[in-house]
């Protein structure tokens, strides 16, 4: 590998609290179910997969290829919210989905190859949980197309805020009980949602941050 090639993957180590900073912008409006808002949503996680990629010291080529892509959901996004309501919902839940899962990949693949980041590893591994949450919240929308209601409450009033609320829940399992999932399909992926939460937090954020203590304990 040339030195450029070398210069252009060098991980940029100080940008992981920058990408939480943006990634809590994507907290404040994913759960404002307003249509005019997806676009932006998406084009705010685009530009958390970017900013991933370069802090992550992503080659410029597959940078240059996943800004197109994110060109291409910001436009299918909002040229989707002109359809049908059920269809504008799973478009955009389902492009939030892979945007989610692409930026975790990311930050992950360059926590794995570089596990000596320091703190930075732990901001790294909050913004993983960030976006798993977020994630699960586009699926559990996306269910709730597919079978006309996700939850078992009745009033059939829930929007992307029960969703989002509700996938947070789950994932932290505080589990308060005031929504439920209807079918089986939701219950088996509320489970999955909680035992991923639940072992994340036991395992991996503990493991990051004892080894960051390590670290230092051993710098002094």
């Amino acid at each position: 590998m040339d030195t450029d090639s070398r210069k252009r993957r060098t991980p940029r180590q100080d940008r992981y609290g920058l990408l939480l900073v943006l990634l809590s912008v994507v907290l404040l409006l994913v759960p404002i179910d307003v249509t005019a808002l997806r676009p932006l949503v998406t084009a705010l996680l685009g530009a958390v997969l970017l900013f991933a990629q370069r802090t992550s010291g992503a080659r410029r080529s597959v940078i240059g290829v996943s800004a197109v892509l994110v060109a291409i959901s910001v436009v299918t996004s909002a040229a989707a919210q002109v359809a049908e309501a059920d269809a504008a919902a799973l478009v955009y839940s389902g492009i939030v989905i892979v945007l989610c899962l692409a930026t975790i990949a990311t930050i992950g693949a360059h926590l794995i190859r570089d596990p000596a980041l320091d703190v930075h590893i732990v901001l790294g591994v909050i913004a993983v949980f960030v976006l798993l949450g977020i994630a699960f919240a586009g699926a559990y929308s996306m269910l709730g197309v597919w079978g006309n209601g996700f939850f078992a409450e009745a009033d059939g009033s829930h929007d992307a805020v029960d969703y989002f609320y509700f996938s947070f829940i789950t994932i932290t399992t505080t589990g308060y009980g005031d929504l439920t999932p209807a079918g089986d399909v939701g219950k088996m992926v509320a489970a999955f949602e909680a035992l991923i939460g639940q072992v994340y937090l036991v395992t991996v954020v503990s493991l990051a941050v004892s080894g960051v203590t390590r670290r230092r304990t051993k710098g002094d």
